[in-house]
């Protein structure tokens, strides 16, 4: 597993900068630069330890979480586009103290992470109204793991990568300008938290469904 992590890493940074150096290539017709944002529904994950006086906690998934960010691609061909960015990506949770001899508190799990997403999309028609499908990775690096109002924190691995799917559909405003919608469907391929033995429980499965909303603006 580290080897796949250093070589997702290095993958990542190469695509990351090569797209950054090239932003202001305004004499390039095929580079984009935009904005997204997503509705992200978690599910999977029902347990995590904490490094504290508490053992660990229930999860529930009942909060409202989101991802904002800036999006560069670059059109290898009038087909195919790879894309990179940086979000901010707000993944909290609910959740409940396992004791068998306290009250059940609900308490809201923060988990906030900076994302790194690289991706390679297929349009499928050269039309103005374009439906596209798409794959790739996201790299997450934990801001902040904890419980609101409390010392405990989780046993987080600090770092994890997903692995996603989906489809779009962009729509050409004029010259210089896209409009697109999409689905994504992401989940954990590395763990997010540090395995525990504690308990019949679901671990390190966290999975996503991400309604997308952006647009993009063809740099000249």
């Amino acid at each position: 597993m580290k080897p796949i992590l250093e070589t997702m890493k290095k993958v990542t940074a190469i695509l990351f900068i090569l797209i950054a150096t090239n932003l202001y290539a305004q004499q390039e017709p095929n580079w984009k630069l935009g904005i997204e944002v997503s509705e992200d529904n978690l599910s999977g994950e029902n347990y995590v330890v904490t490094s504290g006086f508490i053992s660990g906690y229930t999860i529930g998934y009942t909060e409202r979480n989101y991802s904002i960010g800036i999006l560069s691609g670059f059109n290898l061909n009038e087909r195919v586009t790879i894309s990179s960015g940086l979000f901010f990506s707000n993944k909290n949770a609910s959740g409940a103290i396992i004791c068998n001899t306290c009250d059940v508190i609900p308490v809201l799990i923060k988990q906030q992470y900076l994302s790194v997403p690289v991706s390679v999309s297929y349009g499928i028609l050269k039309s103005r109204l374009r439906p596209h499908l798409k794959l790739g990775f996201i790299n997450n690096i934990s801001l902040i793991n904890e419980l609101e109002n409390s010392n405990e924190y989780f046993s987080s691995n600090g770092y994890f990568i997903e692995g996603f799917a989906g489809v779009s559909l962009s729509y050409k405003l004029g010259k210089n300008w896209d409009a697109e919608i999409g689905y994504n469907y992401r989940t954990a391929i590395t763990s997010v938290y540090k395995e525990t033995s504690v308990g019949d429980y679901t671990r390190n499965k966290l999975a996503t469904n991400s309604l997308t909303i952006g647009i993009k603006y063809i740099l000249k």
